[in-house]
């Protein structure tokens, strides 16, 4: 099952979604991600944690830029960075870390 699969199923497929937009917040989720643990490709281990991710992103469309609102005394909060439950799962993929050669110079 690709991941791409997955959302839908997550979203409640078949859900109003299209395609093109689910692929577009998985899209950013994986960046986010990758991001996140400073890699050039995603673990195979992360791919959950990038859906987990494209389905918040999904349901914050509309809301960009909102961090909460009030109308007829209902009141609602929106998560504006990466939740903490999804961070501290992709705290087990530490930050690729570059290695400097340190040439010596003959004169």
């Amino acid at each position: 099952m690709t991941s791409l699969d997955k959302l839908m199923i997550l979203l409640g497929y078949p859900c109003e979604c299209s395609e093109e937009t689910a692929e577009m917040c998985l899209s950013m989720a994986r960046d986010a991600v990758l991001d996140c643990i400073g890699r050039d490709e995603l673990p195979k281990g992360a791919e959950n944690i990038a859906v987990k991710l494209a389905v918040i992103y999904y349901n914050r469309l509309g809301n960009e830029g909102e961090t909460s609102r009030s109308e007829g005394g209902i009141s609602q909060s929106f998560c504006t960075d990466i939740p903490a439950d999804i961070l501290r799962q992709l705290q087990n993929y530490p930050r690729k870390v570059g290695v400097i050669h340190n040439e010596t110079v003959e004169e």
